[in-house]
């Protein structure tokens, strides 16, 4: 085939309406590098209450619909009603092998994915997939590059405080379970002011909201209301990433001005049969 990249409709999703679960499954074989939802009805992307992906029945995306909008925002990418952007490669960073780091390579190692795409109070809600999808990672004798098998994930975490102060989250890390991790996206109710992160015992972030804001909008991010971010690729080069798979110890440590709950929105770079 000569064309570089492909973009086309997915199979249908079954079960669209109101107060339902809708899936479809993609066919693998090429690299997903985008799975694109287009709404339609009065079918908002608020309305979404969960989105997962799944690799071989391994859960590997897991976000709501508001969450997926507001991360792609502060991504930079152009707002729209009707469509909602998986991004597998990472058009945010520099350059084409810094973003494909993470692309799903779908011909290795992957026998089928499914999408679930959890339904509100739509009326007569429509729901179309798009992929956009380019050749296997190979290199031109045929060999698979050394990243073919990695993949991005987005999975969630819960958090909650009685009050204000510090609060330490776990998260997966050395070699058994650690991945790489982009960025960490803390959807709040307005009372976190900072961060601290620890990698055996070394400081790795330190950060106030104001100065992670400011971080963020001078590489033309863009900070979401109620949600702080630590991106660790902020500028652009996925080496940046913060890799845990080394690490001894992690520490998390958000703070709080008052009591607050929320979810911490991961997006990682890892292998399919890990986290």
């Amino acid at each position: 085939m000569s064309v570089g990249k492909l973009k086309r409709n997915g199979l249908p999703f079954a079960n669209v309406a109101a107060a339902n679960t809708a899936t479809s499954v993609i066919t693998p074989g090429r690299t997903l590098e985008e799975y694109r939802l287009k709404l339609g009805g009065t079918f908002t992307k608020a309305m979404i209450s969960l989105i997962r992906m799944k690799v071989n029945a391994k859960t590997v995306i897991e976000v709501s619909g508001d969450q997926l909008d507001k991360i792609n925002t502060y991504k930079g990418k152009a707002a729209s009603a009707n469509y909602l952007d998986i991004d597998l490669a990472d058009f945010a960073l520099n350059n084409e092998f810094d973003r494909h780091v993470g692309s799903w390579d779908t011909s290795v190692g992957v026998a089928n994915i499914t999408c679930e795409v959890t339904i509100g109070a739509a009326t007569s809600p429509t729901l179309v997939p798009i992929l956009i999808e380019s050749g296997t990672q190979k290199s031109a004798n045929g060999e698979y590059a050394p990243y073919a098998g990695l993949m991005s994930k987005m999975l969630r975490y819960p958090f909650n405080i009685s009050a204000g102060g510090s609060l330490a989250i776990p998260f997966p890390m050395g070699p058994q379970s650690g991945a790489i991790i982009k960025r960490a996206h803390f959807f709040h109710n307005g009372f976190m002011t900072g961060i601290t992160i620890k990698q055996d015992g070394v400081p790795v972030h330190e950060s106030l909201t104001a100065d992670n804001n400011f971080d963020a909008t001078t590489v033309g991010r863009v900070p979401q209301a109620n949600v702080y971010t630590v991106d660790f690729v902020l500028d652009g080069a996925v080496n940046k990433a913060l890799d845990t798979r080394d690490a001894r110890s992690l520490e998390w440590i958000p703070t709080f001005s008052a009591a607050d709950s929320g979810t911490v929105v991961v997006e990682y770079i890892d292998v399919l049969g890990n986290l």
